[in-house]
C-alpha cells in the first residue's frame, strides 16, 4: 500500500495490542489512519525521508480510550475556580471546613462559593456535613457544595435563604430536603431539591467556560482518552466544542448527548426533532450520539430507584426523577425520529422502567435499531440483562465508581445486592457489548482506574465490591475502547488497532496486560495520538 506513498509516521519496537493475540511490534500511519501493521523491519520499509519514526522502546500501544459518559465542562470548572474536593480529599469534616475557610478568605463578602466532590465516606465521621458546620466559617457568603456523586449537595444558611428553602415548605417533586428532628432543613438537598439553589448560581462567562473546557479535555488526553461522549451537551457547550475545533484546540473526538428532560438546563427534544437531527449526524470530530434523560439518582447517595428498600430505611426505595408517562412520550418520540436515547438509570427499578419504555417504543417501530443505552448501569440482575439482550439495549457502565466512590455501597445495599453492582462479567456472559465510563468529575477520568476496578473489584479502602463480576484485563480494555466505539456506531472507524481505522492511540509506560493487577493503577500514558497526531506527550 505504501510502496509509492511513504508513511507520515511509524511506531516501532513496541507491543501493539489489537485484541487478536498476534505479535505486532510496529505500525505505520498515513493520512490520519493506520496503514500497516507488522514487524519493525516490515514497517520501516514504508518510511521515507520525511517520515517521523518513533521508537517505542518496548512500550505498550493500545487503542485510544473512549469514555462514553463524561462532563468535562463541570470538571474544568473545579480545576480552575470552584473548590476541588476530589483532588484535596478531606478526611474529616474539620478538614472539609478548613478547605472552605481558605476559600472564604479568598472570596469577596457576599459572593457565591461553589465546590464539587466531597465524599463523606472518606470522613472519619462518615456523614454528610450540614449547613451549620458551613455557617460557622462562611456566615456572609452563600455556599453550595456538591457531594461526589452529584445528586446530593450541602448549602449553608445564606444559600438556603436565597433559595427560599424553609422549614414550612414541602419537598419539591422528585427531590428531598433533609431535615433534623425539629423539621429544620439541614442544608442537605437531594436530586431535584438542588435546583432550588442551582437556579441562583452565577454562570461563568463564555471565554472562561471555553478555557475550563479546554483544560479538562487536555487532562483527558493525558490519560490516553481520544474520544468522549459529553452527557450534558446543551447549546452553549456545543458552541464551545465547535469553536475549539475551528481554533485547532480540540484534542479529542466528541460525541454529543444533549439533555431532553433536564432538571437544571432545558429540554431540547423539540429542537432536535424540528431540525431533523438523527443519531450519527456530524463529523468524525464532533458527532451527535443521542439524547439524554435522567431517570433516577445514584446508589451511593440513596437516590437511585430500587425494587427494595435501602438498608435500614423502611419505605425508602429511592426516587424516579421523571414521571413514567413523560419518559415514555420522550423515548417514543426519539425512537421514531431516529435518535438514540441514553437513559440515566442506576437502580434496578430505574433500569426496569427504562427497559419498559424502550420496549414500548420498539413495539411501535420494531424495525428501528438505534442501540439505545442505559447510562451508569449500577444495580442490574441477570434477568434484566437477558431482557436488554432481546431489546438490543446496551449499557454505558460507570465502572470507575468501584475504586473511586465504591466505599459505602454495601452499607446502603447490603452484601447480596452488591454482587450485581456494575455487572460486567454477566454482560460478557450474555454477549452484550457494554462500554465503560468515568462520569468525570463524579470519579476521576483516568481509564486505568476503571480497568483496575473491572479486574480487581476493589474500593479505595481495598474492600471487595462485587468480586463475582471480575473480568480480564483484555475484556476491560476492550470495554474502554472498541465497545465505546460500538456505543456510537463507530466501531468500523475507531476503537481498535486495525488497518484503515483512525490512528487514535495510547502509548503506555508498562504492559498492563502482564503486570500485577494493582500495578495497573500506577501506569502512565506517555503519549496520546489522535488521527496520528501527537496531542499529549509526557515529560520523562
Amino acid at each position: 500500500m505504501l510502496t509509492l506513498i511513504k508513511a507520515d509516521k511509524v511506531l516501532v519496537n513496541g507491543k501493539i495490542h489489537n485484541f487478536s493475540g498476534s505479535s505486532i511490534t510496529a505500525l505505520a500511519i498515513y493520512d490520519s489512519r493506520i496503514a500497516l501493521l507488522g514487524s519493525d523491519n516490515e514497517i520501516l520499509e514504508s518510511a521515507g525521508p520525511n517520515t517521523e519514526v518513533i521508537n517505542l522502546s518496548g512500550r505498550l500501544v493500545t487503542p485510544g480510550f473512549i469514555d462514553t459518559h463524561v462532563h468535562p465542562a463541570m470538571a474544568g470548572a473545579t480545576m480552575t475556580g470552584d473548590i476541588d474536593f476530589k483532588t484535596l480529599q478531606p478526611k474529616s469534616i474539620l478538614e472539609f471546613q478548613e478547605i472552605v475557610r481558605k476559600k472564604v478568605s479568598e472570596t469577596q463578602k457576599g459572593c457565591w462559593i461553589k465546590g464539587w466532590g466531597y465524599d463523606e465516606e472518606r470522613f472519619t465521621e462518615a456523614r454528610l456535613p450540614n449547613r451549620w458546620e458551613i455557617d460557622t466559617i462562611a456566615p456572609n457568603n452563600p455556599v453550595f457544595l456538591i457531594q461526589t456523586c452529584g445528586h446530593v449537595a450541602t448549602a449553608n444558611s445564606r444559600a438556603l435563604e436565597i433559595g427560599k428553602v424553609s422549614k414550612d415548605m414541602d419537598d419539591p417533586k422528585q427531590g428531598i430536603i433533609d431535615r433534623n428532628h425539629n423539621g429544620e432543613p439541614t442544608g442537605v438537598l437531594r436530586n431535584r431539591a438542588q435546583r432550588l439553589i442551582k437556579k441562583h448560581l452565577p454562570r461563568n462567562g463564555h471565554r472562561r467556560m471555553k478555557e475550563d473546557l479546554r483544560m479538562a479535555l487536555e487532562r483527558l488526553a493525558s490519560y490516553g482518552v481520544t474520544s468522549i461522549h459529553d452527557a450534558w451537551a446543551g447549546p452553549s457547550l456545543i458552541t464551545l466544542y465547535q469553536e475549539l475545533l475551528s481554533e485547532g484546540r480540540l484534542p479529542l473526538r466528541v460525541g454529543l448527548i444533549p439533555p431532553i428532560a433536564n432538571q437544571f438546563e432545558g429540554d431540547y427534544l423539540s429542537q432536535l426533532t424540528s431540525l431533523g437531527l438523527k443519531t450519527g449526524f456530524g463529523s468524525h470530530m464532533i458527532r451527535f450520539v443521542g439524547a439524554k434523560v435522567a431517570l433516577d439518582g445514584m446508589l451511593r447517595s440513596g437516590t437511585a430507584a430500587l425494587r427494595e428498600n435501602y438498608v435500614g430505611k423502611k419505605g425508602d426505595m429511592g426516587l424516579l426523577t421523571i414521571d413514567k408517562d413523560v419518559l415514555q412520550d420522550k423515548v417514543q418520540t426519539c425512537h421514531a425520529a431516529g435518535i438514540r436515547v441514553c437513559i440515566h438509570a442506576e437502580g434496578d427499578r430505574g433500569i426496569d422502567t427504562a427497559l419498559d419504555v424502550i420496549e414500548m417504543a420498539k413495539a411501535e417501530n420494531p424495525e428501528v435499531n438505534l442501540r439505545h443505552r442505559i447510562e451508569h448501569f449500577g444495580l442490574c440482575y441477570a434477568e434484566q440483562i437477558n431482557r436488554m439482550n432481546k431489546l438490543g439495549v446496551i449499557p454505558s457502565v460507570s465502572i470507575n465508581f468501584i475504586r473511586d466512590i465504591g466505599e459505602g455501597y454495601e452499607k446502603v445495599l447490603g452484601p447480596k445486592r452488591i454482587e450485581w453492582v456494575y455487572p460486567l462479567k454477566t454482560l460478557e456472559d450474555y454477549g452484550i457489548i457494554g462500554s465503560c465510563n468515568s462520569d468525570w468529575p463524579v470519579s476521576v477520568g483516568n481509564p486505568m482506574i476503571g480497568i483496575h476496578s473491572a479486574v480487581a473489584r476493589k474500593t479505595w479502602k481495598e474492600n471487595d465490591l462485587g468480586v463475582s463480576q471480575k473480568v480480564t484485563v483484555d475484556e476491560a480494555v476492550k470495554a474502554y475502547t472498541w465497545n465505546g466505539a460500538y456505543a456510537s456506531n463507530e466501531e468500523e472507524i475507531k476503537g481498535s488497532i486495525e488497518v484503515g481505522k483512525f490512528a487514535d492511540l495510547a502509548v503506555i509506560d508498562r504492559d498492563i496486560f502482564t503486570v500485577p493487577v494493582d500495578i495497573i493503577l500506577e501506569a502512565k500514558v506517555d503519549m496520546t495520538l489522535l488521527g496520528g497526531q501527537i496531542v499529549y506527550q509526557r515529560a520523562i
